[in-house]
């Protein structure tokens, strides 16, 4: 459906261009055969000259239709980089402030299972000793049950196999 409201809506914008230069042109030469004919001048440009501005006018709403629905279905990149940007820019600058643009350009927070699964591939890989990924997992879960997300079920977390996979790939040659 979105592709046939962006497809219609460039069909409008292709049309409405053609009839405005279309009219355009044909008021021009009406007014010109109107000049060397001795017929209403005045008459004949203002009423061409009033179609084709309401055809642009209408050009104009499409467009800015067609390129609002694009921005819409357009993915932005998210960067905690270009957000930081945009923030310091947002301070000194305080129009821009309106805008909210590092807001936009902001990575969303990492889930709780996002966070537990990189808690544990930094045990597995050695980053934390066993005391610290018990301490940070159980500040984890803490996090979780105070939160309205989906808590971590501590039952479903087992020590034993995530050390058997730490030691698992300590044996394993490593792969290039």
């Amino acid at each position: 459906m979105k592709n046939n409201r962006l497809l219609l809506l460039f069909a409008a914008v292709v049309l409405t261009t053609l009839g405005a230069v279309g009219l355009g042109i044909v008021g021009v030469v009406a007014t010109f055969g109107a000049l060397l004919g001795g017929g209403a001048v005045v008459q004949t440009f203002g009423t061409f000259l009033l179609g084709t501005l309401l055809l642009m006018g209408v050009d104009i709403v499409f467009s800015v239709a067609l390129f609002r629905e694009l921005a819409r279905q357009a993915s932005i990149p998210k960067s905690q980089r270009v957000a930081a940007g945009l923030a310091s820019l947002e301070s000194v600058l305080p129009p821009f402030a309106s805008l909210a643009l590092s807001d936009v350009f902001e990575p969303p927070e990492p889930t709780v299972d996002e966070r537990h699964e990189e808690l544990t591939q930094r045990y597995v890989e050695g980053e934390l000793s066993e005391g610290e990924y018990e301490r940070e997992l159980q500040a984890l879960l803490g996090e979780a049950e105070e939160s309205d997300a989906e808590p971590l079920d501590a039952s479903e977390i087992d020590i034993e196999s995530v050390r058997a996979s730490a030691t698992d790939t300590e044996r394993e040659p490593a792969r290039e």
